[in-house]
């Protein structure tokens, strides 16, 4: 995972394959596979289409029905470690110390 930065300082994580994402919103349309508080390995990464993201084998049973999230916007999950525990980024305070 890259980390870039806002003006303000605030941490926006670039997710590419092998790192771990918790969702924090529903997976949108009118079919939700993927619910918040899910959490799996990222295997793709379409840019704007959004990340696929493997449930199986870490929020579900390796032989779910729906072992992938497709097309899941970056901005409805957050980085988290093996085991679904959210993880907390730090702001870059020299940037929020230039903005203001």
């Amino acid at each position: 995972m890259r980390i870039t930065y806002q003006l303000d300082g605030t941490p926006v994580p670039q997710f590419e394959s092998g790192d771990m994402v918790r969702l924090v919103r529903d997976e949108p349309g009118p079919m939700v596979t993927a619910h918040a508080g899910d959490w799996g390995e990222v295997m793709r990464n379409h840019g704007a289409g959004g990340l696929d993201i493997r449930l199986a084998g870490y929020c579900r049973p390796r032989n779910a029905p729906m072992p992938i999230a497709t097309s899941v916007p970056a901005s409805y999950v957050a980085p988290c470690d093996r085991s679904g525990v959210r993880l907390r980024l730090q702001r870059d305070l020299a940037r929020r110390a230039e903005f203001t």
